[in-house]
């Protein structure tokens, strides 16, 4: 049976506000947090470019091509 990617967005929701309410227990609305669960910063949890100061995927494809169009030119 082939799960709907809404449902499966539902799920993950109901999931996250779940292990919000676990880790943010003292807080009166702990669900507001579960889109920012991260509460380590270290290297393998927090952001790459922040500790290793490494270009994203995107940010490199984006210079590649302004290379490009400048030797193009």
């Amino acid at each position: 049976m082939k799960t709907s990617k809404r449902a499966l967005r539902r799920l993950n929701s109901r999931r996250m506000k779940k292990k919000a309410k676990r880790i943010y227990f003292w807080n009166d609305h702990p669900e507001k947090y579960a889109d920012n669960l991260a509460v380590c910063s270290c290297p393998m949890c927090g952001n790459p470019r922040k500790h290793f100061h490494q270009e994203t995927l995107q940010e490199k494809r984006a210079d590649d091509e302004y290379k490009e169009e400048i030797e193009g030119i």
